[in-house]
């Protein structure tokens, strides 16, 4: 019993914590959530550093800049990758080992 309640209210913390920060992903965030329910083309590159923090790293994808946040260590690398177009999120590319690597905010919201 100790157990349930130790898990519900784990699960009910890290649901609070994903509403509140909204942008962040972590290492348990769903891939097919996350990017069907990100917000494309409203969000700038000065709110991705200040609710994400600065990017591993800064690449061009396309012609376009592109941030690019590592999570895990290992096997367990996720990689989040937000491509910009005039200043905001116009998609984000999700990779890592498992069955959702590759998969994108356009593709899981039908754009």
């Amino acid at each position: 019993m100790r157990n349930i309640v130790i898990y519900i209210t784990c699960t009910l913390l890290l649901s609070a914590c994903a509403a509140a920060g909204g942008l962040k992903p972590t290492i348990f965030t769903a891939p097919p959530s996350y990017l069907a329910s990100f917000p494309l083309g409203t969000v700038t590159e000065a709110e991705m550093i200040a609710k994400i923090g600065p990017p591993d790293k800064t690449i061009e994808v396309a012609g376009k800049k592109a941030f690019v946040y590592q999570l895990g260590k290992g096997y367990g690398i996720r990689t989040f990758t937000y491509t910009f177009d005039g200043g905001v999120v116009v998609d984000v590319l999700y990779n890592d080992s498992g069955p959702y690597n590759g998969s994108t905010a356009k593709a899981a919201q039908g754009k």
